[in-house]
């Protein structure tokens, strides 16, 4: 009898464990998509990045590059602060790093997290 107590101690502890952990996050990862953003229009083309749902339930500060437009990409740094604004179905803009291929200039990104 003792061990059959010890035994459902034991898992009502791995259940306590587990539920602690996935409570870690502020967001239901059900409710977390994948990202792939549109960049403004300038000097004629645009750029797209993709933000995975992953990194924006494990925020942390982020660079990312684009996707090649016209022989050039660009980056961009997504904030822990701002993947975790954009998991919680928030809005966030961020403008791009310069380049001098077609004329100096940035992109601006909004990210809009899906709910």
């Amino acid at each position: 009898m003792r061990q059959l107590d010890l035994k459902r101690l034991a898992l009502i502890l791995a259940v306590a464990v587990a539920v602690i952990r996935c409570g870690s996050s502020t967001t239901a990862p059900s409710s977390v998509a994948d990202l792939s953003v549109t960049s403004t229009v300038v000097n004629a083309h645009s750029h797209t990045i993709n933000v995975t749902a992953s990194d924006q339930l494990h925020a942390a500060d982020t660079t990312y590059t684009t996707s090649n437009a016209m022989g050039h990409t660009h980056t961009l740094t997504l904030t822990a602060g701002q993947l975790s604004s954009i998991a919680a179905g928030g809005t966030v803009t961020v403008t791009s790093s310069m380049s001098t291929t077609t004329g100096s200039h940035t992109h601006d990104f909004t990210f809009q997290g899906k709910k």
